[in-house]
């Protein structure tokens, strides 16, 4: 009678377990507790980095422009943002305002000193969700070999990965005009996904 009844207990456990596994996209069952669910879900954004881009707009003289020569890596699963990373850098040479003559000044050791500092570098430091759909990269930006953190909020949707945040360009020794306000700099990200 005994052994019946551990027997019993042994069927009526196992059931209860099978009942709480939840299918993946694997088609293996697993406990929707276990880390394993976890690490079988986890499924990175492919980005497109040919056709990635990143452009700015330096507000007080109404001038937009981009920078290239992009080498990044975004290891980014919305569904696990804690353990994102966004780093990456670009060549300052590369800065186009649509103006020969101003972007050969910019390369100048006044302004971003293309020959002593010759990438502006990012690496992300945290990232969180901040609403459905958008996220704070928070990061260490190095520009002209300052330092500084800045946060990018990014939005995603079915076909890209956009993102924006505002510096002042003074803050990393690059002093456009004497007042702060004046070197106030929007940089936009545009990080298409392939299907």
């Amino acid at each position: 009678m005994k052994v019946f009844l551990n027997i019993l207990l042994t069927i009526i456990i196992a059931q209860g377990f099978c009942q709480d596994l939840t299918p993946n996209n694997t088609g293996l069952h697993t406990h929707p507790n276990s880390e394993l669910s976890l690490i079988d879900d986890f499924k990175s954004l492919d980005i497109d980095t040919k056709n990635s881009k990143v452009t700015f707009d330096f507000i007080h003289e109404n001038t937009s422009g981009s920078i290239g020569g992009l080498d990044f890596k975004v290891d980014f699963n919305p569904n696990d943002p804690e353990n994102a990373l966004f780093k990456g850098s670009a060549l300052v040479k590369t800065l186009d305002t649509d103006n020969f003559l101003r972007d050969g000044h910019l390369m100048w050791e006044k302004f971003f000193y293309k020959k002593k500092y010759p990438k502006i570098t990012f690496l992300s430091t945290q990232v969180v969700e901040f609403e459905k759909n958008t996220f704070k990269v928070i990061g260490n930006l190095t520009i002209k070999g300052t330092q500084k953190e800045i946060i990018i909020t990014f939005t995603l949707n079915d076909e890209k990965l956009t993102g924006k945040t505002t510096i002042y360009t003074s803050d990393y020794g690059v002093n456009i005009f004497d007042e702060r306000e004046k070197n106030k700099l929007n940089i936009q990200f545009y990080f298409p996904i392939l299907k």
